[in-house]
């Protein structure tokens, strides 16, 4: 990444904090690096939705054990129950965080820049863009039965300020274990 690459890139992740609502330091320091390694060609975690979920988890749990009530408030969004935990690819709440910072790096900028281009190119325009950004994603993350969900999902989420967290939604609603908060496989 040049130097201008990786500030967008740092304020698109500061952005996808705020609109997660993280405000411990700690927690903040979880999700960026989780991004960071997401979107890093060097990273362990490099485009591996569930390599991403499983370290998120990780480091989650290592947080927990020296600072449990910091994450009482706020673990259950990304870890959910343990005992089905398996059949998940990740959580909605992660992959529209991942989705947002892909159709923001997409469309060079953050939130504002996303709604900047719907506006710039209108809703049609956007949607194909969107569209085949997230069908790509989703073919890469080996949920390629998913892909099929994105158009809808994509245009019922251009109506919403958290596009990414919407697509996520809109992919659980249609996914193998409907409105679970996680997308399935």
């Amino acid at each position: 990444m040049t130097t201008e690459e990786k500030e967008l890139f740092d304020s698109i992740v500061n952005e996808q904090l705020q609109i997660m609502g993280v405000d411990d330091t700690e927690l903040e320091e979880v999700y960026k690096d989780n991004l960071e390694g997401f979107f890093d060609e060097n990273s362990e975690t490099y485009q591996d939705i569930q390599a991403s979920q499983a370290k998120i988890d990780e480091d989650l749990s290592d947080l927990e054990e020296t600072h449990l009530s910091v994450l009482d408030k706020t673990a259950n969004f990304i870890t959910g129950d343990k005992k089905v935990q398996a059949f998940r690819l990740m959580s909605t709440r992660w992959a529209g965080t991942i989705i947002n910072t892909a159709l923001s790096l997409a469309v060079g900028g953050g939130v504002g820049a996303i709604a900047s281009y719907i506006r710039s190119k209108g809703k049609k325009e956007a949607a194909r863009l969107f569209s085949r950004t997230v069908k790509s994603r989703l073919i890469a993350w080996g949920a390629p039965k998913l892909a099929y969900t994105a158009g809808v999902a994509v245009t019922v989420a251009l109506n919403y300020s958290d596009i990414g967290g919407m697509i996520a939604k809109q992919i659980d609603k249609r996914d193998k274990k409907k409105n679970n908060g996680y997308i399935d496989i």
